[in-house]
């Protein structure tokens, strides 16, 4: 069965559609919610809420675009709120960094592999990296992500430049971890 012919039996109320459609995303739409809060459970409640919306709303979804970029805008949607609500995310609005600075990223980089960049990624503060996973990552523009968190573009341009100020550190401290390490080999 397509994709197409689940989504129009969902839409029709078809249950054995509607348990194929979870079937094919829950499992990348979880590590999804997963990037979002590292609390388990609330990863599970939002994409409990990412199915409860998306089938609510399946009616409005014309066929423009792809489809799992739509359920994967509900996730991310429904991972921040229920984040929202039991957790407060804050944000640094004094001292906005320079949004024009260039950074210059160290050579390693292109040596680190996904699971090294994301282990990385964690060790940013909250904001900073709920910001970069929201524009770097999913592509959302600063309007946007300055609406899903409550926040001014200006916050969110600036925790922006801080996480790339901040992971370009990190990956400088791996890098002299990684030095140090093969003058030993």
């Amino acid at each position: 069965m397509s994709i197409e012919d689940i989504i129009q039996g969902c839409k029709e109320g078809n249950r054995t559609c509607q348990d194929a459609l979870v079937q094919k995303f829950a499992p990348g739409l979880l590590a999804l919610c997963l990037r979002y809060t590292s609390d388990r459970e609330l990863a599970k409640d939002a994409l409990q809420e990412c199915f409860i919306n998306a089938f609510k709303y399946l009616y409005t979804f014309q066929g423009k675009g792809s489809f799992e970029g739509w359920l994967k805008r509900i996730a991310v949607t429904c991972t921040l709120t229920l984040h929202k609500k039991y957790h407060r995310v804050y944000f640094n609005e004094e001292g906005d960094a320079d949004v024009n600075m260039i950074a210059t990223i160290p050579d390693i980089y292109s040596t680190l592999g996904k699971e090294e960049i994301m282990s990385l990624l964690k060790e940013l503060p909250e904001s900073q990296y709920l910001v970069f996973n929201l524009y770097v990552i999913e592509g959302y523009v600063h309007g946007e992500i300055a609406e899903m968190l409550g926040i001014n573009e200006s916050t969110s341009r600036s925790a922006l430049c801080k996480a790339r100020t901040k992971l370009i550190e990190l990956i400088k401290k791996q890098q002299e971890v990684f030095l140090v390490q093969s003058t030993f080999i």
